[in-house]
C-alpha cells in the first residue's frame, strides 16, 4: 500500500512535519507527487508556516521556488512571517517576498505579534517598515511622563549642590595655601557671591520645573503633581545651599 502523503495512517512524514523537521528530500518527494507548497492542514497550517517557525531555510527556498507564496495566510490571517522565531529566517522570508506590513485578522502586523516573545525579530521587521524600535518609543502614558520628569528634575539639583560644595572647598583650600586669612572680607565676599550665584541658578531651575509640572497637570488632571508644582519660586535659598553656607562658616572658624 502506498503511503498517504497527506498524513494518514502511516509512519512516513506528512509535508508539514517534513517541512518543520527540515527534511528537504521528503518535502521534494511530496511536492513532486503533486502537493502544493501552500497546502493547509486541518488547522490551516501550511508547509511554509512550518518551515518558517522552525527556521528551515533550505525548505523555505525550495517551497518558494515551487510557487510557494510567502504571504499565504492561515485562518487567523497570519502569514509565515508571523511564525518566524529568529532573525535569519525573518530576513529570508522578507527576501522571498514576505510583506511586513500585512495585518492579520486582529489587525496586528508580524512585528506587533512577535514583540513580546521575539523583540529582536520584531524590531527588525519594524526597521524594514521604516519604524523605530518599540522599546525606544516614548511612553504615551501621562503618569510615565510625569515620573520621567521627576527623575530628570532630581539630577540637576543634586549636581548643582555637589558642585557648590566642591567649589567652596577649593576656594577655602586656595585661600589657605595663599596665606589669606579665613576671616578676610575678600574671601567672605567671594564665598557669598558663589553661594548667591548657585541659589539664583537653583531658583531658575525651580521655576522651569514648576511651569512644566503645571503644563502636565493641565493636560492630565488625574495626575497629582503638587510636589513639582510647589518648587520654590521666591528668592529664599534652598536648604542644601544654606547648609553649604553653614559649612563654609564652620571651615572658617576652624582655621582661626
Amino acid at each position: 500500500m502506498s503511503p498517504n502523503i497527506c498524513g494518514g495512517q502511516t509512519e512516513r512524514k506528512n509535508i508539514w512535519v517534513a517541512a518543520g523537521d527540515g527534511d528537504l528530500e521528503r518535502v521534494k518527494e511530496l511536492i513532486q507527487a503533486g502537493l502544493s507548497p501552500t497546502v493547509a492542514d486541518e488547522n490551516s497550517y501550511t508547509p511554509l508556516h512550518a518551515a518558517a517557525s522552525w527556521g528551515r531555510l533550505e525548505v523555505l527556498k525550495y517551497l518558494h521556488s515551487q510557487g510557494g507564496d510567502m504571504n499565504t495566510t492561515d485562518d487567523e490571517g497570519d502569514t509565515p512571517l508571523f511564525s518566524v522565531e529568529d532573525l535569519e529566517t525573518a530576513k529570508l522570508v522578507i527576501e522571498l517576498g514576505g510583506d511586513p506590513r500585512h495585518k492579520n485578522s486582529e489587525g496586528k502586523t508580524a512585528a506587533e505579534n512577535l514583540f513580546e516573545d521575539y523583540p529582536e525579530v520584531s524590531n527588525y521587521l519594524r526597521s524594514v517598515n521604516g519604524e523605530s524600535p518599540l522599546e525606544d518609543r516614548e511612553s504615551n502614558d501621562p503618569e510615565d511622563r510625569l515620573q520621567g520628569e521627576e527623575t530628570s528634575q532630581e539630577d540637576p539639583t543634586s549636581s548643582m549642590t555637589q558642585t557648590l560644595i566642591e567649589e567652596v572647598r577649593e576656594m577655602m583650600t586656595e585661600a589657605e595655601s595663599n596665606g589669606i586669612d579665613s576671616e578676610s572680607p575678600e574671601l567672605d565676599l567671594r564665598l557669598r557671591e558663589l553661594v548667591t550665584k548657585t541659589v539664583d541658578q537653583s531658583v531658575g531651575l525651580g521655576k522651569q520645573l514648576a511651569a512644566g509640572a503645571r503644563d502636565l497637570s493641565q493636560s492630565s488632571p488625574t495626575i497629582v503633581s503638587h510636589d513639582l508644582a510647589t518648587v520654590a519660586e521666591g528668592d529664599e535659598p534652598p536648604e542644601e545651599s544654606s547648609q553649604v553656607v553653614d559649612q563654609a562658616e564652620a571651615n572658617k572658624r576652624q582655621k582661626t
